[in-house]
This record gives structure tokens, sequence and C-alpha cells, in this order.
């Protein structure tokens, strides 16, 4: 799980922001970065007066969240170490095409409170279309391409590969829409960014707790 810059994205991206999301939460609210990496959007919570904690499978960023002051915690999105239904807000800047989607959804509904906010950001197809097409070496392309078919494995059966080829996932609206039902959560809003050759690059939802 990871909320920063991983080795592929070295490849000229635009920055990706969750827009808005911070203006939302009102002060003391219980936030929560699921893959918070080295804590970019945990200080602005913090600096916003939110109650704000991090998750991360990384111990080296929470080392560096936690020389910054700011309140952090060992754990996988697949399963937070979160009571149920105490989150005024939810935040996930590109954290959920690392994990198994399925059970991080599941755990996103369950921590939030009834009618709490959660800003998400995910990997569209575009994404690693551009890896493919355009990357500047054949490692790179070869982590657009297993991307790609890792993602279709992972829909058809709901495992992905091992390795280096089950590194990643994109998603896609018909999917998350349905996580959404599943899990007790309604989509808000949501906007795409950029796109290549007409797919998205990144998407952005706001989801809500029914």
């Amino acid at each position: 799980m990871n909320c920063g810059v991983t080795s592929a994205d070295q490849f000229a991206w635009d920055a990706y922001t969750l827009p808005n999301a911070y203006d939302e939460f009102p002060r003391g609210s219980a936030v929560v970065d699921v893959g918070c990496g080295k804590g970019r959007d945990l200080r602005q919570l913090a600096r916003d007066g939110c109650e704000a904690i991090g998750l991360d499978v990384d111990e080296r960023a929470l080392g560096t969240c936690r020389r910054a002051g700011l309140c952090v915690v060992l754990g996988m999105a697949e399963y937070m170490p979160i009571c149920d239904e105490v989150c005024d807000g939810l935040i996930s800047n590109v954290a959920i095409p690392y994990t198994d989607e399925s059970q991080a959804m599941r755990e996103v509904g369950r921590v939030l409170k009834s009618g709490a906010r959660g800003y998400m950001c995910y990997h569209g197809f575009g994404y690693f279309l551009r890896y493919i097409v355009s990357g500047p070496s054949i490692r790179m392309r070869l982590y657009g391409l297993g991307s790609i078919l890792n993602t279709w494995q992972y829909r058809v059966t709901g495992r992905r590969f091992s390795g280096f080829w089950g590194h990643t996932l994109y998603q896609t609206r018909r999917r998350l829409l349905k996580y959404y039902r599943r899990d007790g959560l309604t989509l808000a809003g949501e906007r795409t960014g950029k796109r290549f050759l007409g797919f998205s690059v990144f998407m952005y939802h706001r989801i809500e707790k029914a």
C-alpha cells in the first residue's frame, strides 16, 4: 500500500491530488489516511485540525511520519486495525490499486460512520496503457502490461498474480460501484483527470456511508 510515488511513477506523471478533500472535514473529525506513505496528506489533515491517523505497510515511511509528530499505525488496508464505524472521514490517495481491492473496500465501509465521507483516488486503465505505449524502459513497459493482465486475472478469479506481475491493479467505475453497493457506500461525486488514448489515468471518487 502506497500513497507516495512508486518506483514506476518516475515516468512523467502529473501529480495526483484529492480535490476538495481537506475542506470537507470539520475540525476535530476523526479521519484515517489509508496508505499514508510519508505523510503528505496526513500533514494537511493535521494542520486543518482533524484527529488524523495514518495507515501504511511501509515501516520506513511510518518512521518519517512519527518523527514529524504524526499519528500512524502499521497495518493493511484489507485488515485495518480500527473499530467499526468510528471514522468521520477517510482518504485514500492511490493506495487501493496495491491491495486486494474487494477486501479493502469492505474495510472502508466497515470503519466509516453513517453519513461519513471518503475521498478516493484510483488508477484507471489509461495509467498503465501509457506505460505500455511510451514507457522509457522495457521493465516499465512490462510493468504496465503486467498490471493490466493482473487486473483481468483478478476480475475473473478474485486472485492476483504473484511477484512482479501481481503488483498493481487498475480500477473501473463499474467494479467500484459493485463494491459500494455491497458495502453500504454511495458514489456522491466523481471526476477524472487527464486521459490517455481516451482512457482515464486517474479516477477521483467522493463516497458516503449510507
